[in-house]
C-alpha cells in the first residue's frame, strides 16, 4: 500500500500505549489519499496484537437512517458493561460506562474514520470521555479530511491539544509510490505508465487503483499508446465521483461547477456561481487538488469531467448553464465561451443572449469552425422575435450553411427570406445575399425578380460595378431587354432606374461576354478568381467565374480553378463549398472528355447533395447521365432519368441541363420526336428564366440537330439562322457546333472544308467528345468522296481521342497529341507530382494517393498525366526509375 513508514508510527504508538498513558494520533490528507486504507491496515494488526479495537465510520452517521459514532463504539463493548449494574439509556453513557473495564483489561484502540462528517456534540463526547481517562491504556485513532471549515476546526485544535497527541498527514504518492502500487498488480510498469498514472491520478491510491482496473487488459512493460488521454475510463470516473462525495456537500457542488464551466473555471466564477465566499472557494480547491482529482482549475481527464457533469439532474444542469452564461458574460468572456453554455442550456430568450450567439458565430467562422456558428446562429434563430434581425439570423445563416450543405439552403431558409422579401419585410442590405442564393439555387425568375425590385430603389452610384460577377451580365442582358427588339431599351421609370444601375455593371468587362469579347470577358473572370479569397461571400461569384470560363471555352483554366477550390473547400471542411466547385469540374470534365474523373467528381457531389429535391441534385444527376452517355453506357443514363422528378427541378434552371442531357440520350437511341420535344420545351424555359441567349443555352442548335435526324432539313436550316441571329458572331465551341450543322445542311462537296473548320474550333475549345464526333463525320464525307485515305485517318483519330476518353488520360485543351518527348527533353516534377509520383512508385492506388494525401482522385489522375509525359514514360510501373528527378 505504500504507506510502511506511516503504519510503522501507528504501530509504534501501540506499542507505547501498552506501557503508558493513552495517546492521540489525527490521519489527515485528501479524500482518497488513503486514510481509510491505512486506517484498515492498522486496525487489523491492532486486532492480531489482542488489543481491543472499537471502530466507527463518520459516514454512517450521516446515513439514512443515521448511527450515532456511540452506537458503533458502544456495540463493541457490550461485554464489558458491570453485570450488576443496568444499562445506561443513551448508547454515550453505555459507551463512557464499558471503557474503563476494557481499558483495565488491555489496550483500547478507538477507530474513527472521516471525523469531519461527525457532528461537533458528539466529537467533542469522545474528547471529553478518552480525557477522563487519559491515565488508561487507550489509543485513538481518527482520519480528517481537510474540508467544511466551519466543523473541522474545531475537531483538529481539541484532537491535537490531547496530551500525547501527533499528527500524520497523509500527501499524495509521489512518482516511486506510484510505480510500486502499479508493480504490486504485475511486472514492473514501463516509466511512461508511471508518469502518465502519476499525472492523471494525483498520487491519490484511490485513483491509481481505479486506472488499474480500467487499464487492465493493457501490458504495462510496454509504452501507452497514446489513446489513453481520449480512452473512456469508467472505474475512474466514479472514483472521481466517490472523493467528490466524501469531501462534503460543498467539494460536489464546485465539482459540478467545474465540470460546468471547463478549461473557463475560476476561482471568481466559482464563488460567483455557487455563492460561496471567495474566501472558501481556494480552501475547497486546495482540497479537491490534494485529492488529485484536479489539476489547476481543471479535472484531470475529460472522463472525469463528463461523469461529474452526468451525475447532475438535467433540470439543475440547465440551470448551471444558464448560469455559468450570465456569470461569465458580465465577467466580459469571449463571446465563444458565453455561447457554449447557452448552447447547452439550449436558452436564448433574452437579446443579450441573441447577441452573444451572433457575435460568436462571427468568431466560430474566423476560426473555420463551421458546425459551431451554425449551431450558435440556430439557436439565436430559436428565440428571435420576427423582425430585421430574424431576417439577418437567417441569412447568415443560410450562407454559413451552404458550406455543409446547400440542400440545407433550399429547404430551411429560402422560404422564410422569401416570404420576408414578399411582404416588404426584407432589409435592402439583405437582397443581394438573397439574389445570390436564388442563383445559386438556379432559381432565376425570383432573382431577377429581387434584383429588379433592388435597382428601382438603388442608385447608380450606388451599385459597384463588379459586386455581382455571377449576374451581372445575365441581368444587364436578359432582364432589362425587350426580346422582341434587343437593341431597345424600356423606358418606364422602374426599368430605367433599373437600366442606370444595370448598365454600371454591364459597361465592365463582366458584361462584355454577351456582346461579343469574349477574351476581355474571360480575362475578367480569371481576374476575379485571382484576387477574390474563397467565403460565404464569394463562393457564388468564384462559381459564376468559373461559369464564364467554362462558357468562353476556358476549360483547361477552368479545371484548374474547379480543382484548386475543391481542395481549398476540403481543408476547410465545407462540404458544401466541394460540392459546388465539383459539380463545376464535373462539367468541365465532360467537356473535356475526361469521364472517368468527371464520375469521380459527380460521386462527390452526391456524397452531400443526399436530398434529390434540392435543384442542385437535379444538375448532378443531368451531369451523371450526360457522363454515362459519352461513355455509351445507354443504360445507366436511362436508369437516371427514370428515377421520380421532384417538382423543384422545373422551376430551376438546372431543369434546361436535365432536358439537355435527356435529349442527348433519345438522339442517342434513335427517338429523334422525343429529343425534339426536349429541346423545344428548353427554348421556352429559357425564355421564361431570362436565358434564352445562345451564348447562355445553344438550345436552337439542339433543335436543329433533332429536326435533321428526323429528316427535316428546312426546319433545321430555320432553327440555325434563328440561332445566329440573336447572337454575335463567335468562335469556340458553339461556332464548331454551327459549323457541323451547316455541313450536314450543305452539298457533300462542301462539307469536308465546313467540318474541318468545326474539327479546328471544337480542338481549339477542348471539347474532345465532340472533336472525335466531327472527325467521325468528316471521316465518312470525305469516305463518299473517295478520299479514303483522309477518310482512315480522320476515324482513326476519332477512335484514339475516344479511347482517351474513356481512359481518362486525355492531354490539355490546346496541346497537339504528340509522341513522348526522349529523355533529354524531360522537365522537372513540380513537388506536388513527386509526393504523388512517390506514392504510386511504392505500389499505392490512386484512391489511395488521394486519402493520403486530401486531394481527389481526378488530381491524382491529372498529376499522373503530367508525371507520365514529364518523365518520358507509358506505365505507372515505370515511375520508380525516375524519382531521382528534381522537382522544380
Amino acid at each position: 500500500m505504500s504507506r510502511e513508514r506511516e503504519l510503522g508510527v501507528l504501530k509504534a504508538a501501540l506499542s507505547s500505549c501498552g506501557h503508558g498513558p493513552s495517546r492521540t494520533i489525527v490521519i489527515t490528507g485528501g479524500a482518497g489519499v488513503g486514510k481509510s486504507a491505512l486506517l484498515h491496515a492498522f486496525t487489523e494488526h491492532a486486532m492480531a496484537s489482542g488489543a481491543t479495537v472499537l471502530s466507527a465510520q463518520g459516514r454512517a452517521v450521516t446515513a439514512n437512517p443515521p448511527l450515532t459514532l456511540f452506537h458503533q463504539l458502544a456495540a463493541h463493548l457490550s461485554a464489558s458493561l458491570p453485570e450488576d449494574r443496568p444499562a445506561p439509556a443513551s448508547s454515550a453513557m453505555q459507551f463512557a460506562t464499558a471503557l474503563p473495564p476494557a481499558a483495565d483489561a488491555g489496550v483500547v484502540v478507538i477507530c474513527v474514520d472521516d471525523i469531519q462528517e461527525i457532528p461537533w456534540s458528539q466529537l467533542d463526547f469522545l474528547i471529553q470521555t478518552v480525557t477522563w481517562h487519559r491515565d488508561r491504556r487507550i489509543l485513538l485513532v481518527v482520519t480528517d479530511c481537510p474540508h467544511l471549515l466551519h466543523r473541522e476546526a474545531p475537531a483538529k485544535t481539541e484532537f491535537l491539544r490531547r496530551p500525547n497527541a501527533e499528527r500524520i498527514r497523509l500527501d499524495p504518492l509521489d512518482a516511486r509510490g506510484v510505480r510500486d502500487m502499479i508493480a504490486a498488480e504485475g511486472d514492473p510498469p514501463h516509466d511512461r505508465w508511471v508518469a502518465l498514472f502519476h499525472h492523471l491520478s494525483g498520487g491519490s491510491p484511490l485513483l491509481l487503483s481505479a486506472l488499474l482496473e480500467d487499464f487492465k487488459s493493457r501490458d504495462m512493460k510496454l509504452p501507452p499508446t497514446g489513446t489513453e488521454e481520449s480512452a473512456e475510463l469508467g472505474t475512474y470516473g466514479q472514483a472521481v465521483m466517490s472523493i467528490l462525495h466524501r469531501s462534503g456537500s460543498a467539494a460536489v457542488e464546485i465539482g459540478c461547477l467545474l465540470s460546468v464551466l471547463g478549461d473557463s473555471a475560476s476561482p471568481e466564477l466559482l464563488s460567483r456561481m455557487s455563492g460561496i465566499s471567495f474566501s472558501l472557494i481556494d480552501p475547497q480547491l486546495a482540497a479537491l487538488r490534494a485529492a488529485g482529482v484536479v489539476d489547476g482549475m481543471s479535472f484531470r481527464h475529460r472522463t472525469a469531467q463528463r461523469t461529474v457533469l452526468a451525475d447532475v439532474d438535467p433540470s439543475v444542469r440547465t440551470e448551471l448553464h444558464i448560469r455559468a452564461a450570465a456569470a461569465q458574460y458580465g465577467a466580459g468572456a469571449p463571446a465563444t465561451e458565453v455561447a457554449q453554455h447557452l448552447l447547452a442550456a439550449r436558452y436564448t430568450e433574452e437579446t443579450w443572449q441573441r447577441t452573444v450567439l451572433r457575435n460568436a458565430a462571427e468568431t466560430a467562422m474566423g476560426e473555420e469552425d463551421t458546425r459551431l456558428a451554425v449551431r450558435c446562429l440556430e439557436l439565436a434563430l430559436e428565440g428571435c422575435p420576427e423582425g430585421p434581425d430574424r431576417i439577418e439570423i437567417h441569412m447568415r445563416l443560410a450562407l454559413i450553411a451552404l458550406r455543409m450543405n446547400p440542400t440545407t439552403v433550399e429547404a430551411r431558409h429560402l422560404p422564410e427570406l422569401m416570404e420576408a422579401f414578399q411582404s416588404g419585410t426584407m432589409p435592402g442590405t439583405a437582397c443581394d445575399g438573397l439574389a445570390d442564393l436564388l442563383f445559386g439555387c438556379g432559381r432565376l425568375e425570383e432573382a431577377f425578380t429581387v434584383l429588379q425590385k433592388q435597382g428601382a430603389e438603388t442608385s447608380a452610384g450606388d451599385v459597384r460595378a463588379g459586386d455581382h460577377p455571377n449576374i451581372a451580365w445575365l441581368w444587364a442582358w436578359s432582364s432589362f431587354r425587350s426580346p422582341a427588339h434587343p437593341d431597345e431599351w424600356p423606358a418606364a421609370p422602374l426599368r430605367q432606374a433599373a437600366h442606370e444601375s444595370a448598365t454600371a455593371l454591364f459597361r465592365t468587362a463582366e458584361g462584355s461576354l454577351l456582346i461579343g469579347d469574349r477574351d476581355d470577358w474571360a480575362t475578367a473572370a480569371e481576374n476575379l478568381l485571382e484576387v477574390s479569397a474563397l467565403s460565404d461571400a464569394t463562393v457564388w461569384s468564384l462559381s459564376s467565374a468559373v461559369k464564364a470560363l467554362i462558357i468562353t471555352d476556358r476549360l483547361e483554366c477552368a479545371w484548374h480553378w474547379c480543382e484548386r477550390l475543391v481542395e481549398e473547400s476540403a481543408a476547410r471542411e465545407a462540404p458544401g463549398w466541394e460540392a459546388v466547385f465539383a459539380l463545376l469540374q464535373a462539367v468541365v470534365a465532360l467537356r473535356q472528355g475526361k469521364l472517368t474523373a468527371g464520375l469521380d467528381c459527380v460521386r462527390l457531389v452526391q456524397n452531400v447533395i443526399t436530398e434529390r429535391s434540392s435543384a442542385m441534385a437535379c444538375a448532378a444527376e443531368s451531369v451523371h447521365a450526360a457522363l454515362h452517355i459519352e461513355m455509351g453506357r445507354y443504360d445507366e443514363a436511362a436508369r437516371v432519368f427514370a428515377k421520380p422528378v421532384p417538382p423543384a427541378w422545373e422551376k430551376s434552371v438546372y431543369w434546361l441541363s436535365y432536358l439537355r442531357a435527356r435529349g442527348c440520350l433519345l438522339i442517342a437511341t434513335s427517338r429523334p420526336h422525343a429529343a425534339l420535344s426536349d429541346y423545344l420545351r428548353i427554348g421556352k424555359l429559357a425564355e421564361r428564366f431570362h436565358v434564352d441567349h445562345p451564348t447562355l443555352v445553344p438550345w436552337r442548335l439542339f433543335a436543329a440537330e433533332a429536326w435533321l435526324r428526323l429528316g427535316h432539313p428546312k426546319q433545321a436550316a430555320y432553327m440555325l439562322a434563328e440561332h445566329t441571329a440573336r447572337g454575335p458572331r463567335s468562335s469556340g465551341r458553339n461556332h464548331a457546333m454551327e459549323l457541323r450543322l451547316q455541313a450536314a445542311l450543305a452539298e457533300p462537296h462542301a462539307r469536308p472544308g465546313l467540318l474541318l473548320k468545326a474539327v479546328h474550333a471544337f480542338h481549339a475549345s477542348g471539347d474532345r467528345p465532340e472533336l472525335a464526333r466531327t472527325l467521325i463525320d468528316l471521316g465518312q464525307s470525305l469516305f463518299g468522296l473517295g478520299h479514303g485515305t483522309w477518310a482512315v485517318l480522320a476515324r482513326n483519330t476519332a477512335v484514339l481521342i475516344a479511347r482517351g476518353c474513356l481512359e481518362g488520360a486525355a492531354p490539355a485543351a490546346g496541346e497537339e497529341e504528340e509522341p513522348d518527348p526522349p529523355p533529354a527533353t524531360r522537365q522537372r516534377l513540380t513537388r506536388a507530382e513527386h509526393r504523388v509520383a512517390e506514392l504510386v512508385a511504392k505500389g499505392l492506388t490512386n484512391r489511395q494517393v488521394a486519402g493520403r494525401l486530401h486531394i481527389t482522385v481526378s488530381t491524382v489522375e491529372q498529376h499522373l498525366t503530367r508525371i507520365y509525359q514529364k518523365l518520358g514514360i507509358t506505365h505507372r510501373k515505370e515511375i520508380g526509375l525516375h524519382l531521382g528527378t528534381r522537382t522544380a
